[in-house]
């Protein structure tokens, strides 16, 4: 029984041909022959069996397999994460992408909502209701406003019609240089493009968005935070004008009154005050301070403006039905929007329940303003004190009832 060869054994070299050998050159001594080696015939083969052999086709197809699956799997990835981002509309699935877009474009009306209340709602009112300014939550200016795809619609509260005044201000609707409504994108403005695009998002949201709006406190670390409320947008997708209805007219300009006499009500011009306050009988002016930080009448009407005669004697009746932090000071803008309330007639904080406030008008009432100071809630609750006609009763000093100028032209 012989061992199998393997193909690797060395075998002695055979003789060489002498013809084939270089001979050596003259005077070098010849050395012994020396023994050489070969790898024989089977030189670089290596003998394989037939187990052997079906391990490495089996390993050569597993490996063919797995790129096969490899590149399956790529090929059926690409197309669905591709579905996955865009969605499938037909079946309702809008898609990562879509989602998203949905979540920051709620997210742009919730600021421009803030935004709004910050520096549009003293004008136009938190509900955009209008009072100094037009009412922007009327349908029939938001009535197309937007096509359904979210471009500019043909409807008179178009987004490029908000941008163009809030770009060059009321002077835009109606050819008025004179016009209250001013200009509010830089340079001309305070705003900048992105809060200006923010605030038009939100003008023309639908009321199917819904989002949660929480007055800030500013920096204060004290004070109470108010509770989130929801709210929504005011443009209604299922409204249509009746047949024959009056198109919404191209130009607005105040009522010349839209208070009612001795009212706290919001006032483009002087009100009438029939019966002014005196130091022992103080005309009453209720308020009332809310949970979604603003200040209204009884009836809830927002409160911008109070009619006040000059010299007179009041006594504000201030509500807080909102179970946090608010307080109401009179005073100047400056001093009310900082918290410096050392001094200043009004009320202290305080978190439900009616507080009373006794106060002697001025002579001068330009320029004094009623708000709630707490930090954060400056933006959404302060109005102006106008001076109203009227005379204050004996034993005060005749006072000779002040017009303010006509409001001027504001836009739709």
């Amino acid at each position: 029984m012989t061992d199998e060869r393997t193909g690797r054994e060395l075998t002695p070299r055979p003789d060489e041909d002498p013809s084939a050998l270089t001979p050596r050159e003259s005077g070098v001594p010849s050395t012994a022959p020396v023994e050489r080696f070969y790898a024989g015939d089977q030189a670089h083969t290596v003998g394989l069996t037939e187990e052997r052999a079906t391990q490495i086709v089996r390993s050569s197809g597993n490996a063919r397999m797995v790129a096969f699956l490899g590149v399956l799997v790529l090929v059926l990835f690409i197309p669905i994460y591709w579905l996955y981002d865009i969605g499938l509309p037909f079946v309702g699935y809008e898609g990562r992408l879509g989602a998203e877009a949905d979540r920051q474009y709620v997210t742009d009306v919730a600021r421009g909502h803030a935004l709004f209340l910050a520096n549009c709602a003293r004008c136009h009112g938190n509900q955009g209701q209008g009072g100094i300014g037009p009412p922007l939550n009327d349908q029939a200016k938001l009535y197309q406003a937007v096509t359904a795809q979210g471009n500019p619609g043909v409807g008179h509260l178009n987004p490029d019609y908000i941008k163009s005044v809030l770009t060059e201000g009321g002077r835009y609707v109606c050819g008025d240089p004179n016009s209250l409504m001013p200009a509010w994108l830089q340079p001309k403005g305070p705003l900048n493009y992105r809060e200006v695009q923010e605030i038009i998002t939100f003008i023309v949201a639908s009321k199917e968005i819904k989002w949660e709006y929480r007055a800030s406190t500013g920096e204060s670390l004290e004070a109470t935070p108010a509770p989130a409320v929801q709210v929504q947008g005011w443009r209604d997708p299922a409204y249509s004008p009746a047949p024959g209805a009056t198109p919404v007219p191209a130009c607005w300009r105040a009522p010349a009154s839209s208070a009612p006499s001795g009212s706290g009500a919001p006032s483009a011009s002087p009100a009438a005050v029939a019966s002014p306050g005196t130091a022992e009988n103080p005309r009453v002016i209720a308020v009332v301070e809310t949970t979604d930080v603003r200040i209204t009448d009884p009836n809830g009407a927002p409160v911008s403006q109070i009619a006040v005669v000059p010299g007179e004697t009041v006594q504000f009746q201030v509500t807080n039905n909102a179970g946090f932090d608010h307080d109401f000071y009179v005073g100047p803008p400056d001093k009310l929007q900082a918290n410096d309330t050392a001094g200043l007639p009004g009320v202290p904080i305080f978190q439900t329940g009616t507080q009373n406030a006794t106060w002697t008008v001025p002579t001068d009432v330009t320029g004094l303003q009623f708000a709630c100071t707490v930090p954060g809630h400056y933006g959404t609750m302060h109005g102006d004190f106008i001076p109203a006609g009227g005379a204050p009763s004996s034993p005060l000093p005749s006072v000779t009832p002040q017009t303010a100028a006509p409001s001027g032209t504001t836009v739709p």
